[in-house]
Order: C-alpha cells, then sequence, then structure tokens
C-alpha cells in the first residue's frame, strides 16, 4: 500500500482533474443532454475523493502512517 503523502498526491490530482473537468463543462453556462450525466458522475466522484482526502490529512497529521478507518466503498454512479 502506498504511503499516505503518495495517497494524498493522488487524491489531489484526481480531485484538480475533475475540478477541471466540471469547470469546462459550466463554462458556456449551459448544461446540454450529453454533459449531464458527466456532470452527476463527475460531482459524485468529488464527494468521495474529497472525503478520502480529508481522511489522508487527518491521519497524516494525527501521525499515522495508515486510515485507522477505511473512507466506505463507493457506491453506485447515480443515474441520472
Amino acid at each position: 500500500m502506498a504511503d499516505l503523502k503518495s495517497q494524498l498526491s493522488d487524491v489531489s490530482t484526481k480531485i484538480d482533474a475533475l475540478e477541471e473537468e466540471r469547470r469546462v463543462i459550466y463554462e458556456d453556462s449551459h448544461v446540454d443532454e450529453l454533459e449531464h450525466p458527466r456532470l452527476i458522475a463527475i460531482n459524485h466522484e468529488l464527494e468521495h475523493l474529497w472525503d478520502r482526502k480529508r481522511r489522508i490529512e487527518a491521519a497524516i497529521s494525527a501521525g499515522l502512517t495508515e486510515l485507522p478507518i477505511p473512507p466506505p466503498a463507493p457506491e453506485e454512479e447515480p443515474v441520472g
């Protein structure tokens, strides 16, 4: 298992990429029927990634070498 700092780096990279993708979708201020399902999936994934990032940061802050309680398994992507 990768150490917490590398996990934090990986999660941060994924968050940045998804937030950029979301920004591009909102850029024209109109979300069409093709973008809407992707936007739902992005927001769902970001919710889980931010939770994981906060857990990792807390573990690092506490001086731990691994997450004491892993985040919940991601649920199935919402349909919309």
